[in-house]
């Protein structure tokens, strides 16, 4: 009977120990560039990017892909102006690595704003496990028939 107690309690151990390890391991990809995004384990990823050449409108587009649980992540980007424009847009993609190459699998927008210097877009999406996923958004500004446009990318998260 003390043998018995004793090998059971060893198993709740052993069990709690198991448990505890992170279900978060990546392929043997993890550490390379793909297409200019680090395929990543973190649980959130950001970018933000500034307009290369300052134009006369646009600053800046961010974006940041959050896990929230095992297959649920939060897609969010926003554009930013340093003057108040006639429109403001961004537009989300999901995108999922698919041998060595991004594939865009859900857009959102682009949402616009009107008569102001900011506009954001959130969206969760449930995803398929065993992949590395990214953010990519493009980021626009319009006043008085000038377009400014970029786009920016965070690095990719593994969906276990």
């Amino acid at each position: 009977m003390k043998k018995l107690k004793r090998a059971l309690m060893l198993l709740g151990v052993v069990c709690m120990m198991v448990g505890s390890i992170s279900a978060r391991a990546a392929d043997e990809r993890l550490g390379t560039v793909v297409d200019g995004s680090l395929l990543t384990d973190k649980t959130e990823v950001e970018l933000h990017m500034e307009s290369s050449a300052r134009g006369a409108y646009l600053t800046s587009g961010s974006g940041v892909l959050s896990i929230l649980d095992t297959r649920y992540v939060n897609a969010f980007a926003c554009t930013s102006c340093h003057r108040t424009c006639d429109q403001v847009k961004v537009t989300i993609y999901l995108q999922r690595l698919v041998g060595n190459s991004w594939s865009s699998i859900a857009r959102s927008g682009p949402t616009t704003a009107y008569d102001t210097h900011y506009v954001e877009k959130s969206q969760n999406y449930r995803l398929v496990g065993g992949s590395y996923y990214r953010l990519a958004g493009t980021h626009t500004a319009i006043k008085d028939g000038t377009v400014e446009t970029i786009a920016s990318y965070t690095d990719g998260v593994w969906i276990p």
